[in-house]
């Protein structure tokens, strides 16, 4: 997905300043200039790769958001009093909530391959610094002075979106939980989309990874190659489904004990990972999660290794001395760099 594919239509910006008594709403829609298109699409194709994004959807039949979606989606002028009747609602939980920062709320009607879609990007104001010019009677006075409502910029993310399709109406979310009643939620979902969300990918592989190395290191602490073994059987599962499959993950580590193996699988389940097979598109996913071992000894070495080395006698070879401890050989090296 890149900025190509992604043909903005309308676009809106209203002002939702909580120091304030009231939002200020725009009444007309932005002028769609390079710059404009540009931020923002460059923010869409940040959203939309982002691994921390949760899958959603509309809970209540009577969905105040979700029928101003579909009337949108039926009359496409009915956009910018859609846009302020959410923002009116986004403000008011917002007013009542001294904890949910002030913010822009910029709202993009969009396509990507030929499905409409609606974002709602919120901009929490952010500090930075500034030059100030004064004329004062001694003459000119430069300084730097605080802004207080600086917007995220082109590189930086956004704390709070949602990006929703206006043909079947599934929503992509990103959010963070703040202090409403002196508990933390995730309001923006809960309490202005009334949505249900999934785990995003990166939670769904952080329930995987800590309920694996609990299981490995419950069983087979005194077994590194095992933790290692799950983890190449899992980059295995990757290329070939282009998915973790627990099921096969499992089959493939404990395929001589079926019940080692059920009691794996009962165990991420149990972790809270309910889905037997968990989508990954990334790559880098891959690189930063499973394609490694650390290894740490007991008198103080850390070693790093590629997970194919393990049960390769050529690469490196566990050997177990007669007194209990462990020696590890590591063979046919070429060279060795000092990494800092």
């Amino acid at each position: 997905m890149s900025v190509e594919n992604i043909f903005i239509k309308k676009i809106v910006v209203h002002i939702l300043d909580s120091n304030l008594q009231m939002p200020v709403l725009s009444e007309i829609e932005s002028q769609l200039n390079d710059d404009i298109v540009e931020f923002v699409g460059k923010h869409i194709e940040k959203i939309i790769k982002d691994d921390n994004i949760k899958a959603a959807e509309f809970v209540e039949d009577n969905n105040i958001i979700k029928a101003i979606c579909e009337k949108m989606f039926k009359e496409n002028e009915f956009f910018l009093k859609g846009t302020i009747n959410m923002a009116d609602a986004l403000f008011k939980i917002m007013h009542e909530n001294v904890e949910i920062p002030p913010a822009d709320v910029i709202f993009v009607l969009f396509s990507i391959e030929n499905t409409m879609h609606l974002g709602i990007l919120k901009l929490n104001y952010k500090h930075s610094y500034i030059h100030h010019i004064e004329a004062t009677e001694n003459g000119m006075a430069n300084s730097i002075i605080k802004q207080r409502t600086a917007l995220p910029s082109i590189g930086q993310k956004i704390d709070e979106c949602a990006i929703i399709n206006l043909e079947d109406f599934s929503l992509k979310i990103y959010e963070k939980k703040y202090n409403i009643n002196e508990e933390k939620v995730f309001y923006f979902s809960s309490m202005f989309l009334k949505c249900s969300s999934q785990s995003s990918l990166n939670e769904k592989i952080k329930i995987f990874t800590k309920a694996t190395k609990k299981f490995s290191e419950t069983y087979f602490d005194e077994e590194p190659t095992i933790h290692a073994e799950i983890k190449r059987a899992v980059v295995e599962s990757i290329i070939e489904n282009e998915a973790i499959d627990v099921e096969e993950v499992a089959g493939t580590v404990f395929r001589q004990n079926p019940e080692l193996k059920q009691e794996y699988i009962e165990h991420v389940a149990k972790a809270g990972l309910q889905e037997k097979s968990i989508p990954i598109e990334n790559e880098k996913v891959v690189e930063k999660n499973f394609r490694r071992q650390r290894i740490k000894t007991d008198t103080g070495v850390e070693i790093s290794l590629p997970v194919e080395y393990y049960g390769n006698r050529d690469k490196v070879e566990f050997i177990n001395n007669v007194d209990g401890t462990i020696s590890i050989l590591i063979k046919n090296i070429g060279k060795i760099t000092n990494n800092r």
